[in-house]
């Protein structure tokens, strides 16, 4: 596969993730938090045996395998649940953009694993994005630390897994592409964190059939478009950043709040005020920076060659 077509894969995953915030919400508001990423992450990993199979482990690193699997283990957890127990639509789309941070701290992250060279500007980026996070949560009310902590405090578990999440993203994104060695275990992944949840669900639940409600169809259905968007844009993103341009994948990936506020507001029926959409951009904007400033140097060569 060439590095071109592996990139462009990978930027099908920014797409098809850019619709599980909505569509998680969506069926969880009718089977709730816990059945509703339970059997979205049950449906993935059974379209990901179909496709890709589980490879031969022996052929990956051991070091690798375990501490990637417990990253995305952990990271998928995060996220899913962040979502599925925002209280309201807009929260929900609130807690997504916490996860956005996701970009700028990928960015760290390769400082920290000497990938790339510190530059002041990094700390300015993730500066930014913090700011619009900050903004988001004063909703239209005043620019004060009380309504900040108000808002965050009305649900800090999600805010608080969203934000755990991005940090571990950014860690997995970063562990994969520099030990992986070309494999891509996402379908053992995607296995685990399937028991994982069943474990926890069996665990709480036992083997009775009460804890689960009536399922309207338009339910299934949204139910098997977000396992099988969730599934393919992991595979497709493993893809990327392990045969593709990563450095494209994650300057693109930094558009993904727009993208996924857009999709989410359309599958909620929800509208957003205009300081969101100021919040939304400093996301963008402050991860941005954080990739120039890393970069500048082969952008300025680009631009002044000609």
């Amino acid at each position: 596969m060439s590095k071109n077509l592996a990139t462009l894969i990978g930027l099908s995953a920014i797409l098809q993730w850019s619709s599980i915030v909505g569509l998680l919400k969506k069926i969880s508001f009718s089977l709730g938090a816990e059945l509703a990423v339970l059997l979205m992450y049950t449906l993935s990993t059974c379209i990901l045996l179909i496709f890709f199979k589980i490879p031969d482990l022996k052929l990956i690193s051991k070091k690798y395998l375990i501490f990637s699997t417990l990253l995305f283990v952990i990271y998928e957890l995060c996220f899913s649940y962040a979502i599925a127990l925002a209280q309201t639509a807009q929260q929900a789309i609130e807690v997504s953009l916490v996860n956005y941070l996701w970009p700028g701290l990928t960015v760290a992250m390769l400082i920290l694993f000497k990938e790339i060279k510190f530059n002041v500007f990094v700390i300015v980026g993730l500066a930014i994005s913090l700011s619009g996070i900050i903004l988001i949560q004063t909703g239209q009310g005043a620019l004060t630390w009380s309504n900040i902590l108000s808002n965050i405090l009305e649900n800090p578990i999600s805010y608080i897994l969203a934000f755990v999440g991005a940090t571990l993203w950014s860690l997995y994104c970063v562990i994969t592409k520099k030990y992986s060695d070309g494999h891509n275990p996402i379908s053992f992944f995607f296995v685990a964190i399937s028991i994982v949840l069943w474990t926890k669900y069996l665990w709480s639940h036992g083997l009775s059939l009460n804890a689960i409600p009536q399922v309207e169809l338009t339910t299934i259905g949204l139910l098997g478009i977000v396992s099988v968007v969730m599934a393919l844009g992991y595979a497709a993103w493993n893809i990327g950043i392990i045969k593709g341009n990563i450095t494209i994948l994650v300057t693109l990936s930094y558009f993904s709040p727009v993208i996924s506020t857009l999709i989410s507001m359309f599958i909620l029926q929800t509208n957003l005020p205009t300081e969101f959409w100021y919040g939304v951009i400093l996301v963008t904007s402050g991860s941005l920076v954080c990739w120039i400033s890393t970069n500048w140097h082969q952008l300025k060569d680009k631009l002044f060659s000609v």
